[in-house]
């Protein structure tokens, strides 16, 4: 309102409302465009705003002005889009003078052109709105912009559809900058402590503490009793695995990270979350595919008995007559000589496999330094490392480990060719001596049970596996794990549109190629104490557990 009067008033005192600027004597001097700045006039873009070329035009500008500046004030707030309406304008005029200096002569019947409005900085504050939409109705505002400026620049030809142009192309990519600010409801963090004493208090599924590595953001429920974990790539938050927190939080956790996410200018999306966060999201209209199987064994049950196991045992067998131990260690607090190998092995495992170490939900040695992470190794009666795995803890309401996951998994190339299979085989002894309920495998990615109905997202998926296969062996993984008989669970993919797809499928590229760098950072050792309890009885030599604890 405050615009718009401005305009009305100075229009008023100035006479242009009944008058062409272009017939007052001081017009030239107010109007903005390349003679203006090529005479030096610079602060010509500001004295031209509030003008209209014509009394006609005055219709147009206020229209334009109310609609697209109000509309932008109500969804971002008034100091967010006075920022958006200058950085438009002010884009829009000076990337017109610069296109038209440097365009050569197609650009020449607008070099010698003056222009005044605010009309740029108008359409560039709904281009940079229209963050605020889900799609399709960003997608569909964001081609009906570009559609409008561009075929009025072929039929009316005039500078200021230059300006107008220019000020959209220039402000569509920045619109999620301009949008995004801090949650009113839940509030933000990017560290992890907060979230690791939630998951302490109320448990967590497989893939949780996958959430506690570095690069997740957290949404922090209002009450503080719960959190959503995500990645930010490309304009988009990757939720990563089910809500943890109070059954309150879980049930509103989804609307909460909506919210975030419209106000924030982002695409959200759920990855790798279960059949019941899938169907309860499925109930407010989201859409979800298979990307996984989570491969759990039951270790109450377990026993290496039966044909079915025969490979199992067999690696057990040759371990024990090749002199092969199983020792699970905390890697923070191994020996010099052992970490060293260990990062070795692990360096030249990925030299063979001639591919670069992915993250999000794939850990490496760094993740496997935590001192909450178990680690088993395999050593030879010399000392020698023949391979290393990682086991995050899967914790249970009560603050302790009530199961295991599988994270990182590394031989060495000359050593013991069963070595994967008999640490993964005594690590489940071994768990099972503890009095743990679970051991997963991990979600075998791109994999999904037979049977499914064939939709065409799922053969793309299906395509995008075959085609991955020589790189990274998702289905060879997938067989790899079968042979320890694990009952699955499937792991989706929850989106809103199908329009977001191809966002969503780049960001969680990115996501698995983009590590966060480095940190020597400890975690913060008051967080978690996991304790380890006392075996319930001795095993074999072949699998008998060095133990120790995996947290102070």
């Amino acid at each position: 309102m405050t615009g718009l009067v401005t305009m009305v008033v100075l229009g008023t005192i100035a006479g242009t409302l009944i008058t062409r600027v272009a017939e007052k004597p001081w017009g030239h001097t107010v109007s903005y465009g390349l003679p203006s700045f090529s005479e030096g006039r610079w602060w010509a873009v500001f004295t031209g705003m509030p003008f209209a070329v014509n009394p006609l035009c005055y219709v147009a500008v206020l229209s334009s002005f109310a609609i697209c500046v109000g509309f932008a004030e109500i969804r971002m707030g008034t100091k967010r889009t006075m920022l958006a309406f200058a950085y438009g304008h002010v884009a829009g005029v000076f990337g017109a003078a610069a296109l038209i200096g440097l365009g050569g002569s197609w650009t020449d019947q607008w070099a010698h052109a003056l222009d005044v409005g605010p009309s740029g900085g108008a359409l560039a504050t709904a281009a940079i709105v229209s963050a605020t939409f889900p799609a399709p109705h960003r997608t569909l505002l964001r081609l009906g912009l570009v559609g409008y400026v561009v075929g009025a620049l072929f039929v009316l030809g005039n500078l200021a559809d230059v300006v107008h142009l220019t000020a959209v192309l220039l402000a569509l990519p920045v619109g999620a900058l301009f949008v995004r600010r801090t949650d009113r409801h839940a509030r933000l963090t990017t560290v992890p402590d907060a979230a690791t004493d939630l998951l302490a208090r109320h448990g967590g599924g497989t893939l949780s503490w996958m959430a506690t590595w570095r690069g997740t953001r957290y949404l922090i429920a209002p009450d503080g009793d719960g959190y959503l974990a995500y990645r930010q790539h490309a304009g988009v938050a990757i939720a990563l695995g089910d809500p943890v927190g109070s059954p309150d939080w879980q049930r509103a956790a989804a609307d909460e990270f909506a919210a975030h996410c419209t106000r924030s200018g982002l695409v959200p999306c759920w990855f790798s979350v279960g059949a019941d966060t899938a169907n309860d999201l499925a109930e407010d209209g989201w859409r979800n595919v298979q990307v996984a199987q989570d491969n759990l064994i039951d270790l109450p049950s377990l026993k290496f008995q039966g044909k079915k196991w025969q490979d199992v045992r067999t690696a057990r067998n040759r371990a024990a007559k090749e002199g092969i131990e199983f020792r699970l260690i905390t890697l923070a607090d191994a020996e010099p000589a052992v970490l060293a190998q260990v990062r070795e092995l692990s360096t030249n495992w990925l030299r063979n496999k001639r591919m670069p170490e992915l993250g999000f939900t794939l850990g490496g040695i760094t993740e496997a330094l935590d001192p909450r992470v178990r680690v088993g190794i395999a050593v030879d009666a010399e000392g020698v490392v023949h391979g290393v795995t990682s086991w995050l803890p899967i914790m249970g309401s009560d603050g302790r480990p009530h199961g295991w996951t599988l994270d990182l998994m590394r031989r060495r190339s000359d050593g013991f060719r069963l070595v994967i299979d008999f640490m993964i085989a005594s690590a489940c002894l071994t768990f099972q001596d503890e009095g743990a309920a679970v051991v997963s495998l991990s979600g075998a990615p791109l994999a999904r049970a037979e049977g499914q109905r064939p939709t065409r997202l799922r053969r793309l998926l299906d395509m995008l596996g075959s085609a991955l296969e020589p790189c990274y062996g998702f289905r060879s993984l997938h067989a790899f794990k079968s042979k320890f008989q694990p009952r699955t669970e499937p792991l989706y993919l929850v989106f809103r549109h199908a329009t977001d797809l191809p966002r969503i499928g780049t960001a969680i590229t990115l996501a698995y190629l983009r590590k966060p760098a480095t940190t020597t950072h400890r975690p913060r050792q008051a967080t978690i104490g996991i304790e380890v309890p006392a075996p319930r009885q001795a095993r074999a030599a072949t699998a008998s557990p060095v133990l120790e604890p995996a947290g102070r």
